[in-house]
């Protein structure tokens, strides 16, 4: 009970924050940029971060500034939707080696702690796969709009489960340029979830050329999903940055690729994929904001998550909007 308390008194409550501006965002992942419909095909996340919080909160024991940096904190509330399908949708029948149909409606709770050197992310996910998700409604809604082909496979998607995982994700300087107007930054990220959703291990490299680097570190993440992070920026003066980045991972499980399908009576074996334990992903992209709002695009691009697969690489398109208030 004590820990639901927590959460409300840090979202709901005025008295916890500091002067520093609350942000809203709003992003949308999509491969049809590359002219696919497969795989991680789409995903939507809406999020809301506080204002800086007070030093004497009941999280400050998550801050950065208990070891020697001066921090700023927040609290970020997500929703988000992601989807996962087949390479050919018009088929009405779980397709041999292929990825099966799944879908993930989720709520994030994030703390952050940001600093001009070093940036963290506490995370805490929960929600549901199958049809639960809406995932085949949210698809088929948005293909009659668009006059996409209709997706037919929904019926053999990942079964019903209540999925959750805990994360642990740091970004720290290892350079950084004194340019008196642009400078360059290389940054070690490792990122680290536990839970039946994903477990995993990842270690990567991400560099930056831009403006004001030492207030936007953690932003851009080395990630196919949901990529930029409007809530890690810790100063809201004008700048702009590109970003390039490169991971490597070690997943131990995934429910979207090992959960029990839905529609196939008895074992699904025949139609069963293994999953890549070794995997990658790589980004690129850029952004700019001011005081009031701003803008990022990623172009990203990971190593299959499944052994069968017949594709070497995926890509994906991400764009994200934002505004501090």
């Amino acid at each position: 009970m004590k820990f639901y308390k927590l959460i409300a008194f840090a979202l709901l409550s005025p008295a916890v924050f500091a002067s520093t501006k609350s942000t809203v965002s709003f992003a949308l992942d999509n491969d049809g940029i590359f002219g696919v419909d497969q795989d991680y095909t789409n995903g939507i996340f809406l999020s809301y971060a506080t204002g800086q919080l007070r030093k004497e909160s009941e999280w400050n024991w998550l801050s950065l500034s208990h070891s020697s940096f001066t921090s700023v904190d927040k609290i970020e509330l997500v929703f988000g939707h992601k989807m996962w399908t087949p390479s050919d949708i018009k088929v009405d029948y779980p397709l041999a080696n292929d990825r099966p149909y799944a879908g993930y409606l989720h709520t994030e709770l994030n703390y952050l702690s940001l600093t001009a050197d070093k940036a963290v992310r506490y995370n805490f996910t929960i929600g549901t796969t199958g049809e639960s998700s809406l995932s085949e409604k949210a698809q088929s809604l948005v293909h009659s709009i668009t006059g996409s082909p209709d997706p037919q496979g929904w019926d053999y998607q990942i079964d019903d489960y209540l999925a959750a995982s805990v994360g642990y994700r740091a970004f720290n300087k290892l350079m950084r340029s004194e340019g008196k107007t642009t400078q360059w930054e290389i940054t070690n990220v490792n990122d680290i979830n536990a839970g039946n959703f994903r477990s995993d291990i990842s270690q990567g490299v991400m560099f930056r050329w831009g403006t004001n680097l030492g207030t936007n570190i953690g932003a851009a993440n080395i990630s196919v999903e949901s990529p930029f992070s409007a809530s890690m920026l810790s100063n809201h003066s004008t700048s702009w940055f590109l970003f390039s980045g490169f991971e490597g991972r070690y997943r131990f499980n995934d429910i979207t690729i090992e959960g029990d399908r839905s529609g196939i009576p008895g074992t699904s074996e025949p139609y069963d994929v293994t999953l890549e334990h070794w995997q990658a992903s790589a980004v690129a992209g850029a952004t700019w904001y001011n005081q009031n709002y701003g803008a990022s695009i990623t172009f990203t691009i990971k190593t299959p998550e499944y052994e069968e697969s017949q594709t070497d690489i995926y890509g994906t398109g991400s764009f994200s909007v934002f505004a501090f208030f």
